[in-house]
């Protein structure tokens, strides 16, 4: 009678301790801070914002076609450039060694990298690196410059690539997922660079980013606003220390802080 109390009494502590752990992360209400206005009508899905901060500039661009848009702008998201991606972006980002705008293409395209003009303006696109080195066809790559690293989302886990080579990596198993997986943004994850919260998943249907660290652990959620528009694929990003989620009825992206 003793070892079965002693061993409920143990089962009860595992459990709180267990409930304790996933409840007990930090929180953080996103705030809004800037808007990016596509000029350009074409296209539908916003893909990625990636920031410049050699040159203080933003860029996003449209998934989808190599002629839909990819524009530059200001610090306060006036349009500079009005360009097109010129290949078939999903995920993209501002390499600060290379100083290059690069990124992944849709399926066995490749990654590509663009050359940035003296004005700030990207180049044309040529690929760096054939095949599919990502796990689906519209998998939206999140780099990680420290680590030369690039991160897909896929069914509860992160997929990790070499940049260079495109080779894969050992994935990572994201541990305690506060929601059910169909809830979230079946494309695209986040690299913040935050130290413990490095990686980031959208819950779009109860609007909320949950952040995870290295190893997968969950270290935190971010609340975001009522009135965000938040979706199940694409239109999920994050630059310059903002999380940015596009409205495709206004072509806006809306970057919001934590």
């Amino acid at each position: 009678m003793k070892k079965t109390i002693n061993s409920l009494l143990i089962l009860s502590m595992l459990l709180v301790s267990m409930n304790y752990s996933v409840s007990a992360q930090k929180s953080y209400v996103a705030n809004e801070q800037l808007s990016l206005t596509f000029s350009n009508e074409e296209g539908t899905n916003g893909t990625s914002v990636a920031w410049n901060g050699t040159k203080k500039l933003y860029y996003a661009v449209i998934a989808g076609n190599a002629s839909f848009p990819l524009e530059t702008f200001s610090e306060d998201g006036r349009m500079l450039f009005n360009g097109e991606a010129s290949v078939d972006i999903r995920g993209m980002w501002f390499n600060p060694k290379t100083k290059n705008l690069e990124g992944n293409c849709a399926g066995d395209a490749g990654y590509f990298r663009s050359g940035i003009s003296s004005y700030g303006e990207p180049s044309q696109a040529e690929i760096t690196t054939a095949g599919q080195n990502q796990p689906d066809f519209n998998s939206v790559g999140a780099f990680d410059a420290k680590k030369k690293k690039v991160y897909f989302y896929q069914d509860g886990q992160i997929n990790a690539y070499k940049a260079k080579g495109g080779s894969a990596l050992p994935s990572i198993r994201l541990f305690n997922l506060p929601c059910d997986i169909a809830s979230i943004n079946v494309t695209s994850v986040i690299f913040t660079g935050r130290k413990g919260e490095e990686l980031g998943i959208l819950d779009y249907e109860a609007k909320r980013v949950y952040l995870f660290n290295l190893k997968g652990n969950y270290k935190a959620v971010v609340s975001l606003p009522a009135n965000a528009i938040t979706h199940d694929m694409f239109r999920f990003s994050y630059a310059n220390e903002k999380i940015w989620l596009y409205d495709v009825n206004t072509r806006t992206w809306t970057g919001y802080s934590f």
